[in-house]
């Protein structure tokens, strides 16, 4: 039995990937201990934006797509906290950017019966080996093309590792087709597709092997006695007494 067995993790992720790397003590918490921090408005305003997004070039009307988005967001969060209504605010000129920066491609293709595509590659190692998942925002067969809508207060002028990995593995799944992040803020937006494809999931294999050896000597207690716990990580704003509860921090 391998450690993914052991502890009946049946797929991977390049979100799940990025945690290992960057915040074991939280992919403790959330994969073993089945504990898991708030995500704050960001992410959900990216949520809304692409919803927006996708209904409009799918043929809804943009208002139509607009509230239903809006509807959303305000479902999730209590309305007139600053933070939140700043995020909230983003979403239009997020979408209309978006939207217009779409629009030359036409409607994009999906599955039936859902607005995203899934994806799988598989990782292998000696005695193990793991199925990665990914969902894909916007595809279009027509143009050889994969989209993966990314809005952000700030553009970047180069991918992130974490965002090169979850390309990687999309280019990876999608064989012939160019993968693209479209990168949109309130006021301008940016094409980015940067990162070696094999490179960049051999780093990725390294960090599953070791993720796999971890998982394969401990248990779920012992692993969060012994994970480097970082008390700064933003992660844990807004979850301070569960880390302080599972780790002692």
């Amino acid at each position: 039995m391998n450690g993914f067995e052991k502890h009946n993790i049946g797929h991977l992720s390049a979100s799940s990937i990025n945690l290992w790397t960057n915040a074991p003590d939280v992919w403790v918490a959330r994969y073993l201990l089945k504990k898991s921090t708030p995500f704050g408005p960001a992410p959900e305003r990216g949520k809304s934006v692409e919803k927006a997004v996708v209904h409009t070039l799918m043929g809804e009307d943009f208002e139509t797509a607009m509230k239903g988005a809006l509807d959303d967001f305000d479902r999730r969060f209590l309305i007139g906290d600053e933070k939140t209504t700043k995020e909230r605010d983003l979403i239009r000129p997020m979408a209309e950017i978006a939207i217009d920066e779409l629009k030359e491609y036409g409607a994009p293709e999906f599955e039936t019966g859902t607005d995203q595509e899934k994806i799988n590659i598989t990782a292998n190692g000696g005695d193990w080996k793991i199925a990665i998942w990914g969902f894909l925002d916007l595809v279009y067969p027509k143009h050889g093309l994969v989209v993966d809508l990314k809005s952000t207060t700030r553009i970047p002028s180069k991918m992130s590792a974490d965002h090169q990995l979850q390309r990687a593995i999309y280019a990876k799944a999608k064989g012939n087709s160019a993968v693209k992040f479209l990168y949109v803020s309130a006021k301008k937006a940016a094409w980015l597709e940067d990162g070696d494809v094999a490179e960049t999931l051999a780093r990725a294999k390294t960090q599953i092997a070791r993720m796999e050896k971890f998982l394969s000597l401990h248990d779920a207690d012992s692993a969060a006695a012994c994970v480097p716990v970082n008390p700064n990580s933003f992660y844990w704003n807004g979850a301070e007494s569960l880390r302080s509860e599972i780790f002692g921090l």
